[in-house]
């Protein structure tokens, strides 16, 4: 069942980001940087009293300067109400009402949707002053700062209670978006997977214009596919509806179990594949590598195993991707892929035990110690797994900055060697303690 939605609109530095990013704030991993692909993500998961739900920063990529400034309300309004469950309206209380405020808001009553208006930045009694400027504006409002959180829990009470309930559960099946950039054969795959030999169960309208989830089976075996609108240069993403389109993409990758990253084989991957791959990545989803239209591919002296290792080279972030190589068009090689997206769900909820896990960390400890940090010894205490889906280990050390990016690395490859876990990433987490006595 998807999550709510909540879009959250205003105009440029009210604190939206802010408060965006004190919604979905969580642990975080230590990651590589990937090319193209920022930490301000425009969306992400929040929960609030064991409710889970999406929030999307429509500031990221609403700002049109050259455009009039009714339209662009128009477009804000259009994004946050299409696609929202709730809409919170964030002010400034250091600024005032300004007259874009009151476009947004005329806009806003005409809407079908629950509107929450929060004025930000009230961290303070004289701040609190402001409020009354904010009454004319005859719609109800509540205070809040989201750099220190005054009155975060009331306004989150207030959104979370709006959502909607959940309705009669459907059938979870694994959800499997397909991702890549225009005219690389997303669609044909999908009609591929979707053939006369394999049932077609039902077609589910999406929750967008772009996305149509098709749940089919394979061996008995039920799945739900959700091709997505290709995804764009961003020079090629300055229209409104572009972006639209590019945020649905997301989210839908955001709900998947795992992504198909489509490659057109004749191309090779290219920087816009890195990108798109990137953002796969940064979302920790498992992934699978479809190279499309193999059969264009001219073969003369051309070994699979070195046209991998070039894909590898370009997409170097995603070396545990497995690669297939396809023709959707012809129907070439079709059978492979749902039992790699078996195998792929598989690694990524596996779980080891901590006694196998650290008789493991004895041994490549003995390969490889950690380096001295500032003249001491580092020591790995033990390895622990905390999560699935990706999977997720913490170590514990004596000292946490001493444990380096190079080391992680050097782990994360042993866990791969030793483990499996083919076609996720892993989140590796460092806490420090006191020595060991």
């Amino acid at each position: 069942m998807s999550k709510p939605i909540l879009a959250i609109v205003g105009r440029a530095n009210v604190g939206k980001s802010t408060l965006f990013n004190r919604i979905v704030r969580k642990r975080s991993a230590v990651i590589e940087d990937v090319p193209g692909i920022t930490r301000d993500r425009l969306y992400g998961g929040g929960v609030w009293e064991d409710k889970q739900f999406l929030v999307v920063d429509t500031g990221g990529f609403l700002y049109e300067p050259d455009e009039e400034i009714y339209q662009e309300v128009k477009n804000q309004v259009l994004i946050a109400v299409e696609e929202s469950d709730v809409v919170l309206m964030l002010m400034d209380s250091d600024s005032g009402p300004l007259p874009l405020d009151i476009e947004l808001i005329n806009e806003l009553r005409k809407q079908s949707k629950k509107v929450f208006y929060a004025v930000n930045k009230v961290d303070g009694p004289k701040k609190e002053d402001a409020m009354y400027d904010f009454y004319s504006l005859g719609v109800d409002l509540m205070p809040v700062s989201a750099l220190n959180a005054n009155g975060y829990e009331e306004l989150m009470d207030s959104i979370v209670a709006q959502f909607p309930e959940g309705g009669e559960e459907e059938p979870e099946y694994p959800r499997v978006s397909i991702v890549g950039k225009p005219n690389v054969g997303k669609s044909t795959l999908v009609n591929a997977l979707l053939s006369k030999d394999r049932m077609i169960v039902s077609n589910i309208p999406g929750t967008t214009r772009d996305a149509v989830d098709s749940v089919c089976s394979f061996y008995k075996k039920k799945y739900t596919l959700v091709d997505t609108a290709g995804i764009r240069r961003k020079g090629k993403m300055a229209r409104t509806v572009e972006r639209y389109s590019y945020i649905r993409t997301m989210i839908n990758v955001e709900e998947s179990d795992i992504a198909l990253i489509v490659i057109d084989a004749s191309e090779g991957a290219v920087e816009l594949d890195q990108k798109i791959a990137g953002f796969v990545y940064s979302a920790r989803k498992p992934s699978i590598i479809i190279m499309n239209k193999w059969d264009l591919v001219d073969k003369t002296d051309l070994s699979i195993e070195n046209y991998e290792k070039a894909i590898y080279r370009k997409l170097w972030f995603m070396r545990y991707a497995p690669i297939i190589t396809i023709s959707a068009m012809s129907k070439q090689r079709m059978t492979k892929v749902f039992p790699i997206i078996d195998n792929v769900i598989a690694e990524a909820g596996k779980r080891i035990t901590t006694n196998k896990l650290n008789l493991f960390l004895k041994e490549i400890i003995a390969l490889k110690e950690p380096v001295l940090y500032r003249k001491r010894r580092v020591k790995i205490y033990y390895i622990t797994q905390v999560k699935t889906n990706p999977p997720g280990f913490t170590i514990f050390t004596n000292q946490k900055e001493g444990i380096t990016a190079q080391y992680l690395r050097f782990i994360e490859r042993n866990l791969r060697e030793k483990f499996g876990f083919v076609g996720t990433p892993i989140d590796i987490y460092v806490r420090q303690r006191g020595n060991k006595k």
